[in-house]
């Protein structure tokens, strides 16, 4: 209906009449139906026809049903369970998947022929299927486990925190919940209200199919990898560390690098561009020993995703991917353990109840030795590194969960090579109080107050020699750097329907860095009082987001979002807005397409002094001067499981970022607290790939194979002639290749072949003497001993390094996992063929003869042969 605006007061009211008049008989009309299917009723019939069940309706019921013959299929066998008490309740079970539409009339029921199947959940009211899927032994929540509905198929997962809420239609269901690694579990339930049911599932003794990296098969909810935290590790050893975030390298697009703290590159983007989450906590150097092994003790995590193909909208401070990590809560029926020597260090980790079933604690503790067995093999490092992880949870009542997380960990590593020394020294504090509570069958809210602290020391030092090789001078160069970060968050997750989902979250941040000034002294500085600091730099950081999940259709889901930022730095103010898609569609049985755009906003710039060594980063916040950095993200996937049980899937994309951060060119560190934005140049760059993975995982052999092609820029204005130019680990191809061979139920041998082409770097195209009048050199011939050269660069990282590559092998011995107390031993040799993972490049000339390239060839850890054991208890 359409009103004409009037003048005349009198022709509006009678258009707002009529629409209140057609509003009431539509809703009459549509009480009637309901109240028609809602009559008690309670059919003779068990079993029988279509045809069979309709007659007794009519005979019996005191309610007329006409229909065509041609329009139903009359000759299908129907069973009812004997709980159905409306006429609704039998319409729902004789009507199923009927291609009709149900229309009323005075006191009958019409059904008319349709297009597509009629929807019999509305026949009846429906109700709330809610609670947590645990672990049988140890209570523990299982994430990501899958609850569905045999008959409808009807599914939904699992949260982080193990919690469901699936919606069905009045009645009775069997349901089946499924768990990778677990045994399925098949209850029958009867909903005449919201129930609250927590399932408990048994874990299987030996697992059948062990997966590397895997994504479930069902409709794609987000573009996320989920990484295995495997006990046996298979290929997730580093020295007789088991490792998970080493899985993440597997996976295209992402780089392992050894020149920074992380280690880590996504997809173009620098290492400051990966934000590591520990139960929701930011870490800000997630790694020991120059990045080579991870904090994350395998034995204490629940779960980890890593997400670079997409990213939900509660996410945000990160340009190129998230690694979130959610540890154990702690066992809360039995006390376990697990304990851990290796070539490196010896660890252990402790969990069970303090109160049964109400209390529980998690603690996990690892040391390097102090003398070092890596000494052996590696004789200019030194490492010594810790971290200790404590957990506690306490179940208030069935509803609410309190949890208190904390860990710290610390590294010093010097390394030895040629006249110079260098020192690292850094560490994490994190600390976290959360409160999850359930409110309804329908709603989950988390609610937590964080800290995480790192500061990070590197010093330089170097001996300057006399021609007959007599030292004469030893400088030292060193810089110490802070940040803390505090924040209040909580976020909900709201069922409306099976197929709608809102998620909703608000959080206030103010983080604090403290840099100081670079020290010039003769000696390498580890008191942090001798440092001169400069004024703090503080800001704050409001954020919040709404994001929808859709399940539109069996084959089709979307998900849009929305993120807001409001940032506040002195007198800089910035607010960002951040929208998000991702869209997936089932094109087969087994196959799927999936579409994502992100933009994401960034408020820290890293620094890190190319003078220094590895480990001289430094954090500093956006200003007026350095202005946020921004990504906008497009990624286009596809994936599929073959009839053999091989997954693929193939993925395409493409990255704009913006003010990305280097030294302005001759600048290397801070000079002082006036002049520090200067010093730091923001442009821009871009990248783009194609990548593929392959996996087949079977109970003799699984392989892992992961191919990304890809290119990556930078553009600035004062380099290079403000010409675009290769970002330095601009790695056309790059692969992995992984092998694991289970003989038995108690061995298994694995490799993995890493291959990457050559980084970017740069040469000079010419040099020339410097002639000095000041110190009366003005020609080379008169004092040849005192002229030196002039390097001249007409362009940044023109030339390529030589290709990287290495292979590790490893043969791992279990016990079997029926016995209450077990042994893993694991041997094994990394860097086989002693491959270098740094090459350094210089010109060397002289007036005489040609310049000539010297390539150094550096690696961080040599052929290494290593041992561990495990005793689990």
């Amino acid at each position: 209906m359409i009103c004409v605006q009037s003048h005349n007061s009198t022709v509006l009211k009678r258009c707002i009449l009529l629409g209140i008049t057609l509003l009431i008989l539509w809703s009459s009309l549509h009480a009637q139906q309901i109240e028609l299917l809602a009559r008690p009723y309670h059919c003779n019939l068990k079993k029988g026809k279509v045809k069979d069940f309709l007659e007794e309706i009519n005979n019996k019921s005191g309610i007329i049903i006409e229909y065509a013959s041609s329009s139903l299929e009359l000759e299908k066998i129907i069973e009812l369970d004997g709980n159905e008490t409306s006429l609704g309740a039998v319409l729902q079970k004789v009507l199923h998947s009927q291609r009709v539409k149900l229309q009323k009339l005075n006191n009958k029921i019409i059904l008319v022929p349709a297009t597509s199947v009629i929807n019999t959940d509305a026949f009846v009211p429906s109700y709330t299927f809610y609670g947590f899927v645990k672990d049988e032994f140890g209570k523990e929540p299982l994430i990501d486990a899958t609850i569905q509905e045999k008959q409808s198929r009807r599914g939904i997962l699992t949260n982080s925190h193990g919690f469901f809420s699936l919606t069905l239609s009045e009645g009775t269901h069997q349901v089946e919940i499924s768990y990778s690694g677990y045994f399925r579990k098949l209850i029958d339930i009867y909903l005449h209200s919201n129930k609250r049911f927590d399932i408990e599932l048994s874990a299987r003794k030996e697992i059948q199919e062990e997966v590397i990296v895997v994504s479930g098969n069902g409709l794609k909810r987000n573009g996320s990898d989920k990484i295995s935290t495997d006990e046996e590790g298979e290929i997730n050893y580093f020295m007789g560390e088991n490792d998970p975030i080493r899985s993440a390298y597997l996976l295209p697009g992402v780089k392992n690098i050894t020149e920074s703290f992380s280690n880590m590159l996504v997809r173009g983007g620098s290492t400051d561009e990966n934000l590591f989450l520990l139960d929701g906590n930011p870490v800000y150097n997630p790694t020991h020993m120059l990045g080579s092994l991870s904090i994350v003790n395998q034995t204490s995590v629940k779960s980890m995703r890593l997400f670079k193909n997409d990213f939900p909208a509660k996410y945000g401070g990160a340009l190129s991917s998230v690694i979130d990590v959610y540890t154990k809560d702690g066992n809360m029926e039995h006390w376990q353990g697990e304990a851990n020597a290796g070539l490196l260090a010896g660890s252990f980790t402790l969990e069970g109840p303090i109160v049964k079933n109400k209390t529980a604690t998690m603690v996990s503790f690892r040391h390097s030795w102090p003398v070092s067995g890596l000494k052996i093999f590696q004789k200019n490092i030194d490492p010594d590194f810790y971290d200790l992880h404590l957990k506690l949870t306490h179940l208030l009542d069935k509803n609410d969960k309190l949890m208190i997380n904390f860990y710290t960990g610390r590294d010093r590593i010097k390394q030895t090579q040629d006249n110079a020394d260098n020192l690292h020294r850094w560490g994490n504090i994190v600390a976290s109080a959360g409160w999850n509570r359930v409110i309804g069958a329908k709603s989950y809210v988390n609610t937590s107050v964080n800290m995480s602290h790192y500061d990070n020391l590197g010093g330089f030092q170097y001996t300057l020699y006399d021609q007959n090789n007599v030292p004469i001078q030893t400088k030292s160069l060193g810089t110490f750097a802070s940040i803390v970060k505090y924040n209040a968050r909580s976020t909900a997750e709201i069922t409306i329907t099976n197929k709608t989902k809102l998620n909703i979250g608000v959080e206030f941040a103010r983080t604090i860095i403290k840099p100081f000034d670079t020290k010039l002294s003769s000696q390498l500085e580890e008191n942090t009082s001798n440092f001169k600091s400069f004024d703090p730099l503080p800001f704050n950081e409001l954020s919040g987001y709404a994001e929808s999940e859709l399940r539109l259709t069996k084959k089709l889901f979307i998900r849009p979002g929305l993120r807001f930022t409001d940032y506040h730095f002195s007198n800089y103010n910035f607010v960002g807005f951040e929208p998000r898609f991702f869209i997936s569609y089932r094109t087969g049985h087994s196959q799927q397409v999936y579409f994502s755009v992100n933009r994401m906003t960034q408020y820290l710039h890293l620094v890190t002094s190319p003078y220094l060594g590895v480990n001289s980063d430094l954090w500093v916040p956006s200003t007026k001067i350095l202005k946020p950095e921004q990504s906008e993200s497009y990624n286009l996937g596809y994936s599929m499981i073959t009839k053999n049980g091989f997954r693929l899937s193939a993925d395409g994309y493409w990255r704009q970022l913006k003010n990305v951060t280097n030294y302005t060119e001759g600048k290397s560190y801070f000079i002082n607290e006036t002049n520090w934005q200067k010093n730091i140049e923001t442009g821009k760059g871009w990248s783009y790939g194609i990548e593929w993975i392959v996996q087949k995982n079977a109970k003799k052999i699984s392989v892992h194979a992961a191919y990304t092609l890809s290119w990556s820029w930078r553009q600035f204005y004062d380099i290079n002639n403000g010409e675009k130019f290769p970002f330095k680990y601009d790695r056309r191809h790059n692969i992995n290749a992984g092998f694991v061979y289970h003989p038995n139920k108690w061995l298994n041998f694995s490799a993995l072949w890493s291959f990457a082409t050559g980084d970017a770097f740069s040469l000079p195209d010419y040099i020339y003497p410097d002639y000095d009048n000041a110190q009366q050199i003005i020609n080379p011939d008169d004092l040849l001993k005192n002229y030196r050269f002039i390097y001249h660069y007409s362009l940044v990282n023109q030339y390529r390094t030589s290709p990287y590559q290495r292979l590790d092998f490893a043969i791992t011995y279990h016990t079997p996992k029926q016995k209450k107390i077990r042994s893993i031993i694991t041997a094994g040799v990394y860097n086989v063929y002693g491959s270098p993972d740094q090459y350094a490049y210089d010109l060397r000339g002289s007036l005489n003869d040609k310049s000539i390239i010297i390539e150094q060839r550096n690696k961080l850890f040599d052929l290494t042969p290593y041992l561990s054991y495990t005793l689990k208890f």
